[in-house]
């Protein structure tokens, strides 16, 4: 019995790693229904890679508009403050909001980020206009009702204003 050991730990444990996506597909099901993934695109800093990107879309067609999801799998560890940090920056940059508005954002952002750390996975949902949901590591999802931040977070990446353009380009399919 003790010589199948390690094979049983190996399937129980591939048995609970398929549990676990398929509670993140069914989250994503469920905030964009019928989600198919629509494109993918590593987003680095110079030459440190930080996180692969996935773009989920209603039946696999984009439309900026309508329903979507983007999942960040970080390929590095990033302090709650940096992000946030890097975000408002951007943000401001792009002219995204009003100084008033993105200091209201700066203080969403405070209360539902976290640290990343390497392998965390992060779902944002943009299931209407004016709302944005995320979910890391599969816990419950958390929604933030607020047009303004919705718009401006989900163009950090689909704007048209993005300073990465091959990086959009390629998420998009377009490369």
């Amino acid at each position: 019995m003790l010589k199948n050991a390690p094979g049983m730990f190996v399937a129980i444990a591939l048995m609970l790693l398929s549990c676990v996506q398929f509670v993140r597909a069914d989250l994503l099901q469920e905030l964009i229904p019928d989600a198919q993934k629509y494109g993918e695109a590593r987003f680095k800093v110079l030459v440190l890679p930080i996180y692969d990107l996935s773009l989920y879309t209603q039946n696999g067609v984009y439309d900026k508009s309508k329903p979507l999801a983007l999942t960040l799998n970080y390929l590095t560890s990033l302090s709650k403050e940096s992000i946030i940090k890097q975000t408002v920056k951007a943000m401001t940059r792009r002219k995204m909001g009003s100084a008033a508005e993105i200091e209201k954002w700066k203080g969403i952002m405070e209360e539902y980020f976290d640290d990343v750390e390497k392998h965390d996975r992060i779902l944002i949902a943009f299931p209407d206009p004016q709302t944005v949901v995320f979910s890391t590591n599969d816990s419950p999802a958390q929604s933030v009702v607020d047009r303004g931040f919705a718009t401006a977070f989900k163009d950090l990446w689909l704007g048209d204003n993005i300073r990465n353009k091959a990086f959009q380009k390629e998420l998009l399919g377009l490369k």
